[in-house]
């Protein structure tokens, strides 16, 4: 029994260190951190980049798109939500904790199912030189 314990035990620990080194955001350093600038990440395997304007407009364009699709976002409640039902019918929202790896420099939209790598940029840039 004991030798079975050792092996789970050491699992458990680095399990604890990894998520130890990830902490979610709280609203407002949401905030801080995605307002008028750009992300870039993966998406779906995509490498894709997303500008969150001031005004609660945000556009998001994966490499090879012609134009960049436009929608809405906010952010309340410790999380990110967006709604890309169109701009002038109802919203609905889907919300994402965000997590950040400080060891990585990384953060990640966390949500049910979902976990989507991005860093930060500066102000607005949607292309992909």
């Amino acid at each position: 029994m004991f030798k079975t314990f050792l092996p789970a035990c050491a699992v458990m620990s680095a399990c604890a260190t990894f998520a130890a080194a990830e902490q979610p955001l709280s609203t407002e350093e949401i905030i801080d951190l995605l307002t008028g600038k750009t992300i870039e990440g993966l998406h779906f395997e995509t490498h894709t980049r997303q500008y969150f304007s001031e005004s609660g407009l945000t556009l998001w364009i994966k490499q090879g798109d012609a134009a960049p699709s436009e929608a809405r976002y906010k952010i309340e409640d410790g999380q990110y939500c967006s709604s890309w039902s169109g701009l002038w019918n109802t919203p609905e929202w889907g919300c994402y904790a965000i997590v950040k790896d400080a060891e990585q420099g990384l953060y990640y939209f966390h949500g049910e199912n979902f976990r989507a790598p991005f860093i930060i940029g500066r102000g607005f840039d949607l292309s992909f030189d």
